[in-house]
Order: C-alpha cells, then structure tokens, then sequence
C-alpha cells in the first residue's frame, strides 16, 4: 500500500510542481502548454481512437476540454512516477537529485516526440512560432519535474534503502 502512496503523491507532487513553475512562467511571458487542446486531442483520441490528429487545432471545441487536459496533464504524471517507481525503487538504479534531472530531461521527449508532432506541431515542436525556445522551455519544466519526482519518492523511501543519497 505505501507503494502505490508513493507513486500517487510522488505523480501529484511532481505535477503540481511543474504547474507552478508553468504559472511563474507565464508571469514573465512564457505561455503554458494549451490545456485545451490536450483536452481536446485526449477527447478526440478516446472518442475516434486517433492517436495522430495534426488538425486537432481545427476539430470543434468541446465543453470541458480545459478541464480534460488538466486530468490527462496528471494521468500521464502519475504514469511517470510508475515507470520512476520501477526504474529506481524496483531496479534500484541510483536516486538522488542529478538522477531526478536526467529523468526529468528525459520526459522532455514525450511531448517534443509524440504530443507536439501528434497534434500538428511538429517533431521538437518545429511547426511552432519558436521551436528553439518552445523546447528549450519543455525542458527546463521538466527537468525541475524530474527534480520534484525524485523529492516526492524520497519522503517514503526509508533509511533501509542504501541507494538513496
């Protein structure tokens, strides 16, 4: 039971995180990832079984869209935080706060490599204003969520685990 605590408060952690520092972003002028149209590709992925929809910008809106990205947003942070779990608890590879980083760059590939060219936007989003910035942007998230995940995990990892620094 703790483990699936851990996974779960670890995955919401982590993605609260990386919401704030999307929201002290867009405080300078950086946008956050459309939330809408992750809600309105997970809709249209679910409803048609599209996975690859490069004209979702133009498929009509629908009402809760916004809030449906919010929920895939955590649904994919907690599917994170079970391949963290398995990498680093199961396997027991190193965790410390550089292995976090590593992690967290690394999900930076998901959304450069499957969302963003999924939904029209281009691989490492070249179909976008600046595709230089807009990855650069993805990384930096997520590499700070790869920081919070490695924090939520340590709050319940005990003493007995020697892999820990």
């Amino acid at each position: 039971m703790n483990d699936i605590l851990s996974i779960v408060v670890a995955g919401i952690f982590s993605c609260i995180i990386l919401d704030v520092l999307g929201y002290l972003l867009k405080l300078i002028g950086i946008p956050e990832p459309s939330w809408g149209i992750v809600g309105r590709w997970t809709y249209y992925m679910i409803r048609n079984g599209a996975f690859y929809n490069p004209k979702i910008i133009d498929m009509p809106k629908f009402k809760h869209e916004i809030f449906l990205g919010w929920i895939f947003h955590y649904y994919i942070s907690l599917c994170w935080a079970v391949i963290y779990y398995f990498v680093f608890i199961i396997l027991g590879l190193n965790m410390s706060y550089f292995s976090g980083l590593i992690f967290g760059a690394t999900t930076t590939l998901a959304p450069l490599l499957i969302f963003m060219p999924f939904t029209g936007q281009g691989i490492f989003a070249s179909n976008t204003e600046n595709p230089t910035k807009t990855s650069f942007v993805f990384l930096i998230r997520h590499s700070l969520y790869g920081l919070a995940m490695f924090e939520g995990f340590r709050w319940f990892i005990s003493v007995s685990y020697t892999h820990l620094t």
